[in-house]
């Protein structure tokens, strides 16, 4: 019986290393699944949100080469905003679906990475602003890199009398 006894602990360890390994390998594999990296039509279609950040409160205007930054006063209630889009559509909702009055927004996408944002007229009531954007042809959005389940972009608007208005800001997915 003792003559066993060594063969037995051998295979027993023999065994604890190949289940270890399967453990590491299922877990590096279930951790590449989850990591898959998004791309730019990740952000065509669902739902997402904005969070409110510092960086949202920075506007850059150039105006015939001269550059000045401004910061808005945002509102301290708004945390985020949700959004669900289609791909030529969105609907934005100021701290979650069903708060308030949503904005309707058209679409128009110049690439996989690029779009223009006007005011939907036809499905909403447009106040100053939002008409002002519309006549000025809307907000081109591009990407500047994407991280995690988060789009960073570049908010630009070029002005019927030439100003260029430029905003940064970051775009998550659900």
């Amino acid at each position: 019986m003792l003559n066993h006894a060594p063969n037995h602990t051998h295979h027993v360890v023999h065994n604890m290393k190949k289940t270890k390994t399967l453990l590491f390998l299922l877990t590096l594999i279930g951790l590449n699944s989850c990591a898959q990296e998004l791309t730019c039509s990740d952000f065509q279609l669902g739902e997402f949100y904005i969070p409110t950040t510092e960086e949202l409160k920075n506007f850059t205007v150039i105006k015939n080469d001269s550059i000045q930054d401004f910061t808005l006063q945002l509102d301290s209630t708004v945390t985020k905003t949700v959004i669900e889009r289609k791909k030529n559509t969105q609907i934005e909702w100021t701290n979650g679906i069903g708060n308030g009055q949503p904005a309707y927004e058209k679409i128009e996408w110049i690439d996989d990475c690029t779009y223009r944002l006007t005011y939907n007229e036809s499905k909403m009531e447009l106040d100053e602003t939002e008409k002002w954007t519309n006549e000025n042809n809307g907000i081109v959005v591009t990407k500047r890199k994407i991280e995690e389940n988060c789009l960073f972009y570049t908010a630009t608007m070029i002005t019927n009398n030439g100003e260029k208005l430029s905003q940064s800001g970051v775009i998550c997915k659900k």
